[in-house]
Parts: C-alpha cells; structure tokens; sequence
C-alpha cells in the first residue's frame, strides 16, 4: 500500500483562532489522504528568524519527500515572492522572505521555483491570507503528484532572500558566538555547535559567567544557570526549573563566549 504523504507546517498562528484549522481542511480537499504534522504555530508573531531555526533544526527528522509549508509572513500581500524549494530530498514551501535561509545552509544544489501558476491556488486570493489561499492548496497539488514545473517557473538559489548570518569567530582558544533562539522554557540556544565545544571549557554569557560545561539541566542546582550541548547539538544555556533568558538578561543576538580553562 502506498504511503499517505506527509505535509507539515510551522506557523506563527497559534491555536485560537481557526487559521490552522482552515489550512488543514484546504489541504485535505484537494489531497484528502495526507498525513498533516504540526511542528508548530506557537512561532513569535512576524519572527521569520524563530521559524527558521526551528524548521532547521525539524526537518531532518521527517522522511524523505516530506513537504514542508512554513508561513511567517509579516509581507503578506506584498510584492515578496511565494516559492517552492527541493532541497535534502524534502519539499519546503512558503514566502521568499528569508525563512528558509537555515534549511539552505551550505545547499548549492537546491531547485527553486516561484509560484506563478494561479490555477493551483484558491479560486480567490485575499491580500492577508497566502497560507489559505496559496501555500496549502500548492502544497495539496504537490503531494497528489503535480511536479514542480507545473507549480511554477524555475527560479536562482542565489536571487531568495536571505536572513543575516551569525558570526562565529573561534580560535585555539575561544569561541565567540551568540544566542541564536530562545524556546518557551527560556533556553538559551546558540549558534556554537557541539564540536566546537571544548572539553570543560568556561562559559560566559554577555557579562555573566556560567563556569564550565556541564551535561543537562539537572547537573545545575535549582535556579542555577548551566550551559550544556542540548539535543540539537548546539550550547545552549539553562536555568534549572527557571528561565535563563529572564535570570541572565538574554536573548537573540546575546553574545556568548566560551574559554579554555585551566587544567
């Protein structure tokens, strides 16, 4: 028996609403056998660069062909482009406005398409509403099996928009980078990754130091930060039972800094 496809989604919609409700029930219309997965719609308001990690750093766990629908989309009704992508033998689909710049890291051989063929949206487009209207009914046509060319014209990797890069600088013995998402616990996620991470190295966030590197939350005392490699195999740093965003005065773009300690 074949498989159902899969169609997941990231949005910034929350749950309150019906917008998500809508978009499945679109979905399901034109392609009534798909498998939708929720990765979230809890994403801050208009905060393409949270919607980018987080489809980063969950996507990969998806099988192969999976499509991906990510809308945070402060342009709507713009002239900003919607497109399709197939990159890491998956499908990602949303507006050109930087949301998958993680996903494409180190991609040169992605195939992007712009959504110009209008008779596989709604039959009536609104200024405010893509996801209803455009990305979901694009995303039902793909997985019934309409190809890529059909959706859209061919399109240069290099002409999407892109978010701006987090400089990590490093040497024998520092490493210089910064927060890069901060998750509803008030973890502190950065853009250093775990082979970066030298074995007890000390940890400083903005002016505060953390010490050294520990293993997972409970290695901390209650309310105490520490900064461990987490299960996305980044540093990210926490306050057992607490917030570390809010005890450490942290957030995006925080820098963070790691040392070489003394033996």
């Amino acid at each position: 028996m074949e498989k159902p496809p899969i169609i997941t989604l990231t949005t910034d919609f929350g749950t309150a609403d019906g917008y998500v409700g809508i978009v499945k029930g679109v979905i399901l219309s034109i392609c009534e056998n798909a498998k939708i997965i929720d990765i979230s719609h809890e994403i801050p308001p208009w905060n393409i660069s949270a919607a980018a990690w987080v489809l980063a750093n969950s996507h990969c766990y998806f099988p192969k062909r999976t499509v991906h629908v990510a809308v945070v989309d402060p342009g709507v009704g713009s002239k900003r482009r919607p497109i399709l992508i197939e990159a890491k033998d998956q499908v990602f689909i949303g507006p050109d406005n930087g949301i998958f710049s993680s996903v494409l890291q180190d991609q040169s051989d992605a195939k992007v398409f712009e959504l110009t063929e209008s008779k596989y949206w709604m039959p009536e487009v609104s200024h405010s509403f893509h996801a209803r209207d455009l990305f979901a009914p694009v995303a039902a046509h793909f997985a019934s099996g309409v190809s890529s060319d059909k959706l859209g014209q061919a399109a240069e990797l290099d002409s999407l928009v892109k978010l701006p890069s987090r400089e990590l600088r490093t040497n024998p013995k520092r490493v210089e980078g910064s927060v890069s998402y901060v998750d509803r616990f008030g973890n502190l996620i950065t853009n250093i990754k775990k082979d970066q991470v030298r074995n007890a190295a000390l940890c400083q966030v903005g002016k505060r130091s953390i010490g050294r590197i520990g293993q997972s939350y409970s290695h901390a005392e209650q309310g105490a930060p520490i900064a461990f490699i987490g299960s996305h195999g980044y540093l990210e740093i926490a306050v057992s039972q607490g917030r570390a965003d809010e005890k450490l005065d942290a957030g995006v773009n925080t820098p963070v800094i790691l040392f070489e300690s003394a033996q």
